[in-house]
């Protein structure tokens, strides 16, 4: 199942973050816009730092990604580390 996930408040400095901590699961946010699909988990997104806005659409977490972690964990995580850096979950 897809998730979308929202979250406003992000500071470029967390937006950083965010694409150091996924890079660790290899998956690589290159630009401020885009597409990936690497090792199972696949999604769009779009960050605005004008508005400073961050949106994921169709973010679905598959094999082999799905062995190690769920998409609400992979949620969790992503949610941790934007209320670290002082963004808010929008749901």
């Amino acid at each position: 199942m897809a998730m979308t996930l929202r979250y406003e408040g992000v500071k470029p400095e967390a937006f950083e973050q965010l694409r150091a901590k996924l890079k660790t699961y290899g998956i690589d946010l290159s630009n401020q816009q885009g597409s990936f699909n690497e090792k199972g988990v696949s999604g769009t997104y779009n960050y605005s730092p004008e508005a400073e806005q961050l949106n994921l659409d169709d973010l679905k977490v598959g094999f082999p990604a799905s062995m190690m972690i769920s998409a609400d964990k992979l949620q969790q995580r992503m949610d941790e580390i934007m209320v670290q850096h002082g963004a808010r979950p929008q749901r």
